[in-house]
Formats: structure tokens, C-alpha cells, sequence
């Protein structure tokens, strides 16, 4: 009984120097990313600092600047190209699985969202490639190429849905974005 009480008291002694430990600020672990020519560089970032100005004066921000789309990595790469040889012999379904196993990597390429959009339209399924193609214009800020084929790829499929006034519309949006 003794022991317990020693061992009990000797946890809650541990329990107290620790919680009593004086708060430390540690500098961010590195992020690191690719630059230009392939190289990686290691960027690091400072803590955020507690005070805030309290001028009352407006804080000014700069512009957010589209970053360019990531390179897809080599799994994505091998999948695309898995899906392509479904594609190109036949096996839609087979395609549309691959690229949709691409996208549970990559969930935000425009690239592969749009490729998507492209089998389902194939697929007979237009209301689905229309809004693949959608999410994909969405996704591709950065890139007129790719936005003016999806809403081209709107525009048929709007078509082939019976709604040529939306197609119209489609097909003069994406002829206002300039490559």
C-alpha cells in the first residue's frame, strides 16, 4: 500500500514538471519545393509573431499570383498512359477507372479532371463530362489552353444534351479566352 502511494505521488510529480514545462518557440521545419531548372530548395518560413498592428489602419495585401500547375508525378504519368492504351483499344471503363485512381494522387489537376470529362463524354455520359469539365476550367486558373477546351468540351456536351443556347453560350466563352 505504501508503494502505491510513492508510485502515485511519483506520477503525479512527473505529471506536474512536465505540464509546468515553460512554452518554447521552435523554428518551422523547412518546406521544400521546386523551382524553375529542377532544382529543389529548402524555403523556410519564421513563426507568425503575436502582435498585431492596432493602428487601425487598413493592412495592405499583396496579389495573389496563380501558381503554374504542378509537375504530375511518375505514378500519374504511368497511370495516364495506362489509360490511354484502355482508351485507345476500346476499354472506356478500364480508362475511366485509371484515371480516376490519378486523381485519388492528384485530386486537383486540371489535367486529369478534364481527361476524365473527355472518357465520360465518350462514354455517352454528357451531363457528367460537362461537369468534369466545369471543376476543370475551375482548377486550371493559370491556363487559357486548357480552360478554352473545357468550355468546348461544355459546349458539346450541352449539345448533345439538347441545349444549344448553352452550347452557344459555352462556345463563346471559350472563345473570348485567349491562349
Amino acid at each position: 500500500m505504501r508503494i502505491e502511494k510513492h508510485a502515485i505521488l511519483l506520477a503525479l510529480l512527473c505529471l506536474q514538471i512536465g505540464c509546468t514545462e515553460p512554452y518554447r518557440r521552435h523554428r518551422p521545419a523547412p518546406v521544400y519545393g521546386q523551382h524553375s531548372g529542377g532544382a529543389q530548395t529548402a524555403v523556410t518560413t519564421e513563426p507568425l509573431q503575436d502582435t498585431a498592428p492596432l493602428s487601425g489602419e487598413p493592412i495592405e495585401l499583396s496579389p495573389v499570383q496563380p501558381r503554374p500547375a504542378p509537375r504530375s508525378s511518375p505514378a500519374v504519368v504511368a497511370l495516364l498512359d495506362e489509360a490511354e492504351r484502355s482508351s485507345k483499344s476500346g476499354n472506356l471503363e478500364g480508362a475511366v477507372a485509371t484515371v480516376e485512381r490519378a486523381l485519388r494522387i492528384e485530386p486537383r489537376n486540371p489535367h486529369l479532371v478534364y481527361r476524365l470529362a473527355e472518357l465520360r463524354l465518350q462514354q455517352g455520359k454528357p451531363r457528367l463530362a460537362e461537369d468534369l469539365a466545369k471543376k476543370s476550367a475551375l482548377l486550371s486558373a493559370g491556363n487559357p489552353a486548357l480552360k478554352k477546351r473545357c468550355w468546348l468540351l461544355i459546349a458539346e456536351a450541352r449539345k448533345l444534351q439538347g441545349n444549344v443556347q448553352g452550347a452557344a453560350e459555352a462556345r463563346s466563352k471559350a472563345n473570348r479566352i485567349g491562349n
